[in-house]
């Protein structure tokens, strides 16, 4: 159901994008794979005689989640550029919908390279225990992921800004035509 704010209507896909985006940018500062451990010797009298420690590790704690904090970036300013000044970006070689929905889908791949590092393992013996794997902040970087990408699907139906043509997007490539062929050899 489409929703007015400040006067103007926006669609369900704006409002996922619009949503997904501001979620996305707050989430990137909430730990994404976390770190814990207790150690105890000897007696313990009211949970004193052991230590612990604590980690988390947030978006910026792997190359791959700044190659998705640089995209997220762009849709932000893309998003908001075409909201509040639409006249000021040129037509671009391919439609919003598009950059949207494939923007989500590299946010959500660059989420799920986590998992390459941030495996859950825990353990523990005598005098200690410890426990590691993916936080809230990963789940919800799936979910925002998720929803820049669909709703930038549902504006697929909405008027769509103007595009250029991919041959005037490279217009100084092979401008002269090529020389005519050697006569009779």
């Amino acid at each position: 159901m489409p929703a007015q704010i400040g006067g103007k209507t926006y669609s369900n896909g704006e409002l996922a994008i619009g949503g997904g985006l501001i979620l996305a940018l707050i989430n990137y500062f909430i730990p994404w794979w976390w770190s814990s451990s207790y150690s105890y010797s000897g007696s313990s009298i009211a949970g004193l005689g052991g230590s612990s420690a604590s980690a988390g590790i947030g978006g910026f704690g792997y190359w791959e989640g700044v190659i998705g904090f640089i995209v997220l970036l762009v849709l932000i300013a893309l998003f908001a550029v075409r909201t509040f000044a639409p006249q000021v970006i040129p037509a671009l070689p391919v439609q919003d919908y598009l950059i949207y929905a494939m923007g989500g889908v590299v946010l959500l791949l660059t989420a799920v390279a986590l998992l390459a590092y941030g495996g859950g393992v825990s353990g523990s013996g005598l005098g200690y225990s410890y426990s590691s794997g993916i936080s809230i902040g990963f789940f919800v970087a799936l979910i925002t992921a998720v929803a820049i990408a669909v709703g930038g699907w549902l504006t697929k139906s909405q008027v769509q800004p103007a595009t250029a043509p991919l041959s005037t997007t490279f217009s100084g490539f092979n401008q002269a035509p090529p020389p005519p062929p050697p006569a009779g050899l």
